[in-house]
């Protein structure tokens, strides 16, 4: 069974709200909430482990939507993958794929419905292995306050260092957290262009941009390796988190990775490197992040960003995890074993 972490993070939306307000109205709500030391947009909560029952009938959930689940969020229709004999109100226990039990609550369809239509609330969860609530639920999330997002990933933006006035690109803009982070930071200021080819994926990241109250953004659907062939764009910053094996996310309730799928990951990201290095302006920014711990996509696609598109790596403040394997030490990694997260930072100054 996967051991739960003792944080959870969270981004305060300073377009819409102040940290110290939110902290305050969520411990009066009795949750555990606590400022983040270093960065002034960030906050944490502290689950509580909670021994779920398993005397309900078993629903059993895909990867994604257990993951969710044990982070308090419901269960919805399209995330079930078995729930024989299911009829509503009946008392539930859902597992992942590998038979943990990750909630408990009651059902709010029969099986046929969930199998058949694949939409709505399949079980309302009452209580779930992190001890959490739905944090999707509340209005500090709906009223766009606040951003569920990994402290790496608020870290992420920061170290992109994105200024008023500016133009920066985010070439893998869905679904849409450090997009919208962007438009925070530089208090809507920013000219911000996000691409990402999939375009029901770009939608939900509008959704989210309007709800945390962005502006002056476009976000378009769009093969980003090949952005600089098709657009003409001259940017700033741009920011690279290109897709990647994802061996850093904790919890992980279930893991399938092989060496091809390695080695094709760093491939892919290169790509999208190699359309940054094209559209950033002489001494511009590029940042690449990836929620991955392997060397092939992380060190190794740095020396391929230095020795064959030439960009020279910088020192990016702050550091919360440790220091990189690269030779000058210069870029960040958080460790599983010490930061209870796997991920990796590098920032390039384009010559």
């Amino acid at each position: 069974m996967t051991a739960i972490p003792s944080k959870y993070y969270l981004r305060i939306n300073a377009l819409k709200a102040e940290r110290d307000a939110i902290i305050r109205s969520m411990i009066a709500n009795g949750l555990n909430a606590e400022a983040h030391v270093h960065l002034d947009d960030a906050a944490s909560l502290h689950p509580s482990a909670s021994k779920i029952e398993t005397d309900g009938i078993i629903v059993e959930a895909n990867r994604f939507a257990a993951e969710a689940v044990q982070l308090g969020a419901h269960l919805y229709a399209p995330g079930v993958k078995r729930c024989h004999g299911l009829r509503p109100g009946m008392k539930v226990t859902v597992v992942d794929e590998g038979g943990t039990a990750v909630g408990s609550g009651v059902s709010h369809q029969s099986e046929t419905s969930i199998l058949t239509y694949r939409q709505g609330v399949a079980v309302e969860i009452k209580n779930s292995r992190t001890g959490l609530p739905s944090i999707m639920e509340t209005p500090w999330y709906s009223d766009g306050q606040i951003h569920l997002q990994s402290l790496p990933a608020i870290l992420t933006s920061h170290i992109l260092d994105p200024k008023p006035g500016e133009t920066i690109v985010d070439l893998n803009c869905a679904p849409g957290g450090k997009t919208s982070h962007i438009a925070q930071l530089t208090r809507n200021k920013a000219r911000i262009i996000g691409f990402d080819r999939n375009e029901r994926k770009v939608q939900k990241a509008k959704e989210l941009m309007q709800r945390m109250g962005c502006a002056n953004y476009q976000l378009i659907s769009h093969d980003s390796r090949y952005v600089h062939r098709d657009y003409n764009i001259k940017a700033d910053r741009v920011l690279v988190d290109p897709p990647c094996t994802a061996l850093g996310i904790i919890p992980k309730l279930a893991l399938e990775t092989t060496a091809q799928n390695v080695e094709n990951s760093a491939d892919y990201q290169k790509q999208f490197l190699t359309t940054a290095s094209h559209i950033t302006k002489k001494d511009g920014t590029i940042v690449y992040s990836v929620c991955t711990i392997t060397k092939e996509e992380c060190e190794d696609v740095v020396g391929f960003a230095e020795k064959e598109l030439g960009l020279t790596l910088e020192k990016q403040r702050p550091v919360l995890g440790e220091n990189g394997f690269d030779r000058d030490r210069l870029t960040q990694r958080f460790n599983p074993d010490a930061h209870e997260t796997g991920y990796f930072i590098a920032r390039f100054v384009k010559n």
